[in-house]
């Protein structure tokens, strides 16, 4: 196994565990922040609470799967399960979230 990889979901794990442990995930994704246009396409990520605890998982479960690529043996398959796993919870929520906000649209 190489070292990077290794070092990666190291990395990977340790942000989604302190996302998911303090409950708060608030940074930038995209754009340029020292753009001098108004808009510079940047999505702003401000969760509390299970949101935050989700993309917290979410960065746990990239970090599973990327240790898998790198196991060559038989060991990855649960491995790989484990981080599959996190990754649709990770998704089942960002699905019910999407239809509870289009039902309570659709009803007011």
């Amino acid at each position: 196994m190489h070292v990077a990889r290794v070092i990666g979901t190291i990395l990977l794990c340790a942000i989604g565990l302190w996302l998911a442990v303090t409950q708060r995930a608030k940074f930038g994704l995209g754009g340029d922040p020292d753009s001098r246009y108004k808009y510079n396409q940047v999505m702003h990520v401000d969760a509390k609470g299970l949101d935050a605890i989700a993309i917290g998982t979410f960065f746990v479960a990239l970090g599973i799967i990327n240790l898998v690529l790198g196991i060559r043996d038989r060991r990855h398959i649960p491995v790989f399960w484990t981080g599959t796993g996190l990754f649709l919870a990770t998704l089942a929520y960002g699905v019910v979230l999407v239809v509870v906000a289009v039902v309570t649209f659709v009803r007011s």
